[in-house]
């Protein structure tokens, strides 16, 4: 009986070590030591999917936007302008990288942040269209 008790013990002690379960050292200031996230959404978000929305535009109510990205690193793009008898259509490649969505079909590139469940359109540069308007331009993923 006592061998059992000492190879569970042992058993237990090798499971705990590896668990990889590593508690960051402080160090001599008592600071814990900068860990950076690694997560973004190429790596965690299932980004692939149909987006919708209307995005705001200037000579009409706006532009009923749908954005597939397929598995296959592709995408396809139809944008619908409110009140008016216009339309857009575009398809290509798309890439992922970090958290930044980029389209790319016939010379033109748009950029996109992914976020959870939607996609931010971008700038020309690259950077978060702001002021009252900045929340109207995200597409929302649908379960279509």
């Amino acid at each position: 009986m006592k061998n059992k008790k000492v190879i569970v013990l042992a058993a237990a002690a090798v499971a705990l070590a590896s668990c990889g379960g590593h508690v960051p050292r402080k160090s001599a200031q008592g600071a814990t030591p900068f860990r950076p996230d690694i997560h973004n959404a190429e790596t965690s978000l299932d980004y692939r999917g149909t987006y919708k929305g209307v995005l705001p535009a200037a000579d009409c109510p706006g532009i009923e936007t749908t954005l597939t990205l397929r598995p296959d690193g592709m995408y396809d793009l139809h944008m619908r302008y409110l009140e008016r008898d216009a339309h857009y259509d575009a398809s290509g490649a798309y890439t992922v990288r970090g958290n930044l969505l980029t389209l790319e079909s016939s010379g033109d590139t748009t950029r996109y942040q992914v976020e959870e469940n939607r996609v931010r359109m971008l700038d020309g540069d690259g950077q978060p269209i702001d002021g009252p308007l900045a929340d109207h331009y995200v597409l929302r993923k649908t379960t279509e």
